[in-house]
């Protein structure tokens, strides 16, 4: 159970309001996601806060009839008898039947109590909180991301419901789109935490499906009942390693990916609490003032104009050796400075060569008439291709062209920051997806690894990462480590512009802390990252201790200043003018309904140093 008191509202006093026959669908994880039930089926939700609105949402299936009339209060107290907002909407199979109002008329800074009716039927009470309107002195926020159902219960939501913050940020992967049995873990499935629908979900109702069943976790009903959430999506959302025009888990037989997207897109803004952007729900990113005091701009590196992620191998050029070609029949390798200004420009060709690894460096092979017989698969004994590391992070990795936001967006950004700063805005807080610090692949032993337990990572594919690793090499190019040209873009709009830029950062499963450098060593910004709710960490592609992983990946990654790589939890942010500070919080356990909760460290960053002090 959890070490943390009750809250004004606590989880116990939310799910009263839950049938007793949805509590005991929902309690068993299996498809008890109401698909024939009558009635506020998922509980409620807020979201998008602003200083004067709210977005309201709940999901209403009528009995009997295509469309039905909701209405929704909004109030100072729990017992509504001082009612501030309220209104009439109406919903239908079209919207598949979930109800998303913006409440306005709100005073800000304020604590309100929220609920709908239909049909003489009430929801659920909520609550949620208005963005204060200026002059903030403080203000607070749990971080979260990854919540992956089949890999474990929701004990995070649960604590977040209990937690006294101003807003929770969710920066994605708020559902998985795999099918049964894919990305999950055994022990959470055998005991019925499965995924409905059974296969990938590829087309709209598959996605609508999906959302229901992961918003039938009581966990997940009571943290939105408690605070307004702010949501950008990933990539799970839609599918695995997506980017503006295909994903890496998409492929022609599922159909064309714009349709899939699509779908994606409308499910999303149908079972979340956020505010359509008048450009059209693709797009995500927008900007949140709380108070005077932060600017907390929500970006989309994901979805809406990000390049093609790399791949070593695919897109790792070989080693070459220069060959002059004057002689078709008998082309000769060029071997010197000398012998390379002496050959005619127009005959010269670069060949990828094996090298001999038998020696103490690398020795090519020169002989291009044996070259040419060679079967790359098949390679003699000792010889082996080589990447030419140099030339992939020139001409391949750095090209100047590759972005993760768009060029729009890093325009928008751009202004946005800009504005933020000439507010007089203390701190302009990046809430995003992807690490944007620089993370280097751990030189780990072969002893260090318990290659029974990998089950994601063989221990070839890891001697080739690790290869990788000697030649400087970031560990994944889906981080903005994949896109530096637009990382440095973005560090000069910062430098230039903002006054105190702090990244939030999510995807990983993992906790972390950096200090944010530029290619000058110029310190710009830090980042804090949140672990996982559900998604397993990487000491599930790494089984190794984790005092050997932790020491391996910062002693490659000169930025970092805090990691933990095995823990589920949360992370949490207290801000005012003079300082940030991060604290972590972990839970013993996602594989199991008991469980303790444990506090991590507080890293602060100060105004104005763009560096980090920590604490414990």
């Amino acid at each position: 159970m959890s070490v943390f008191g009750n809250a004004a509202l606590n989880r116990r006093q939310i799910l009263a309001g839950i049938g007793a026959g949805a509590s005991a669908a929902l309690v068993t994880g299996r498809a008890g996601f109401a698909q024939n039930q009558s009635g506020f089926t998922h509980g409620i939700a807020s979201g998008d806060p602003l200083a004067d609105r709210v977005i309201l949402w709940t999901r209403y299936m009528p009995s009997g009839t295509s469309n039905a009339s909701v209405n929704y209060q909004v109030a100072t107290d729990s017992g509504f008898l001082h009612i501030v907002s309220q209104g009439q909407t109406r919903t239908s199979l079209k919207k598949d039947y979930t109800v998303k109002v913006d409440a306005r008329g709100l005073a800000p800074d304020t604590r309100y109590y929220y609920r709908f009716e239909a049909d003489g039927q009430y929801s659920p009470v909520g609550q949620t909180k208005t963005l204060p309107n200026t002059g903030a002195d403080k203000a607070s926020m749990a971080v979260i991301s990854c919540s992956n159902y089949p890999q474990g219960f929701f004990h995070v939501y649960r604590e977040l419901a209990d937690r006294d913050v101003d807003m929770v940020l969710h920066l994605g992967d708020y559902i998985y789109e795999y099918a049964d049995g894919i990305y999950s873990n055994d022990e959470i499935t055998a005991g019925g935490r499965t995924v409905q629908p059974k296969h990938e979900i590829v087309v709209l109702d598959d996605y609508r499906r999906r959302y229901a069943l992961y918003r039938s976790d009581p966990d997940l009903q009571a943290a939105h009942a408690r605070h307004p959430f702010i949501c950008v999506w990933d990539d799970h959302e839609i599918a695995n390693n997506t980017w503006k025009a295909g994903a890496q888990n998409h492929n022609e037989v599922e159909g064309d990916f714009e349709d899939r997207k699509k779908a994606a897109v409308q499910a999303y803004h149908e079972w979340l609490p956020i505010r359509d952007n008048p450009a059209g729900k693709d797009k995500i990113n927008r900007t949140f003032n709380i108070g005077g005091l932060a600017s907390l701009i929500m970006l989309d590196t994901r979805l809406c104009g990000r390049d093609e992620q790399l791949d070593y191998e695919k897109d790792l050029p070989l080693r070459t050796l220069p060959f002059d070609f004057s002689d078709k029949d008998d082309p000769k390798a060029i071997l010197s400075a000398d012998a390379m200004k002496a050959a005619p420009k127009g005959a010269i060709k670069h060949i990828p060569v094996p090298f001999d690894m038998r020696g103490e460096k690398p020795a090519p092979m020169t002989d291009y008439t044996e070259i040419s017989k060679l079967d790359p698969k098949a390679l003699p004994q000792g010889f082996s291709y080589l990447p030419d590391g140099d030339k992939f992070k020139k001409d391949v990795l750095g090209a100047e062209s590759r972005t993760i936001m768009g060029m729009e967006q890093e325009k928008w950004l751009d202004n946005e920051l800009q504005a933020s700063a000439a507010h007089n805005i203390p701190w302009q807080i990046l809430g995003q997806q992807l690490l944007i610090g620089r993370v280097g692949i751990p030189m780990l032993k072969d002893e260090d690894i318990d290659w029974e337990k990998s089950k994601y990572v063989s221990k070839e594919r890891f001697q080739a990462v690790r290869m990788l690793g000697s030649m400087g090499m970031p560990l994944n190019l889906d981080f903005w480590d994949g896109y530096p040209a637009c990382r440095d873009r973005v560090y000069m709009s910062i430098k230039a512009k903002a006054n105190n830029a702090v990244f939030l950062s999510g995807d990983t499963h993992n906790a972390w802390c950096f200090e944010l450098t530029d290619s000058e060593g110029d310190n710009v910004a830090v980042e804090f990252a949140t672990p996982s709710v559900s998604s397993p960490g990487m000491e599930a592609y790494i089984p190794a201790p984790p005092e050997r992983v932790v020491a391996e990946v910062m002693k490659a990654s000169n930025e970092l200043s805090y990691f933990n790589s095995h823990n589920r939890g949360w992370m949490e942010l207290n801000i005012t003018e003079d300082e940030i500070a991060s604290s972590w919080f972990f839970v013993s356990t996602v594989h199991a309904p008991d469980y303790t909760v444990s506090e991590g460290p507080t890293i602060r960053t100060k105004a104005g140093s763009h560096k980090v002090t920590k604490s414990v």
